[in-house]
């Protein structure tokens, strides 16, 4: 009798325990990664040697490692992007303009990715004088036909030359067949720096600031306000770092 009484108390025994680790495995097991979507942008993000990589894409993947938490990043068509958050397919999505529409479905950390904006680019040597807006009136501009300006800026630049590639306007600039350039601030520098001409190249602020910035949206899943909160802490905090200066360096930001 109490040999059987033994046997029944290993055996509960052995079934609690059972039920423990059960308990014990799916808390330790890894939480799948964050679905991270995006569509090329260079030199933001794009795809190189079958492998990603970009300025943005570099410092989310830093950032999201300071925060232990796996993400797995996809390229896809920009309106399919958009299309996954709204529809909570995605978990988040690289190099977004806030807007209010985009608001209503994804929420945004407070520091942005990065900070760009449109200046002038010139020939070393051959400095613009120009004070005002309507000053770019007198300039030979080199532009992309896909560019699209601000209204107030798009009206001045009258003597606008447009061309395909901004690497065509470069070697224009640098042969002095144009005057001057007006493009992202960092686009402008990572295109002069790849072609190894960006010792021949400087740079002016256009007499009013057009700013840009990139965000890291989430979709407004369950608990991805905190997330957002997380992200962008953990972002001020990278970018006072020797890590975030040599990404900037690779990708010819650094002043």
């Amino acid at each position: 009798m109490i040999i059987k009484w033994k046997q029944m108390t290993m055996i509960v025994i052995t079934l609690v325990m059972c039920v423990i680790f059960t308990f014990v495995e799916k808390g330790l097991a890894k939480s799948p990664p964050l679905l991270i979507v995006t569509d090329p942008f260079e030199p933001f993000v794009f795809p190189s040697d079958a492998e990603l990589k970009g300025l943005d894409y570099d410092v989310t993947e830093a950032v999201f490692h300071m925060l232990q938490i796996p993400v797995e990043i996809k390229f896809y068509p920009f309106s399919r992007c958009l299309y996954m958050m709204r529809n909570q397919d995605a978990d988040a999505l690289i190099d977004l303009v806030r807007s209010e529409e985009r608001n209503t479905y994804m929420v945004f950390p407070e520091e942005p990715l990065s900070d760009t904006s449109l200046i002038i680019f010139y020939h070393k040597g051959n400095r613009p004088q120009i004070e005002t807006l309507d000053d770019l009136k007198f300039y030979k501009i080199g532009s992309q036909v896909s560019s699209e300006y601000p209204q107030e800026l798009a009206k001045v630049m009258v003597h606008r030359e447009d061309v395909r590639l901004m690497e065509q306007n470069f070697h224009k600039l640098v042969f002095d067949r144009i005057d001057i350039m007006v493009e992202n601030r960092i686009v402008g520098r990572y295109i002069a720096s790849k072609m190894g001409i960006l010792d021949q190249i400087e740079v002016l602020e256009l007499p009013k600031s057009f700013p840009t910035q990139y965000y890291l949206g989430f979709a407004k899943n369950e608990g991805h306000d905190r997330l957002a909160e997380q992200f962008s802490q953990a972002l001020v905090q990278f970018k006072q770092t020797q890590a975030y200066q040599d990404i900037l360096v690779k990708y010819g930001q650094a002043e």
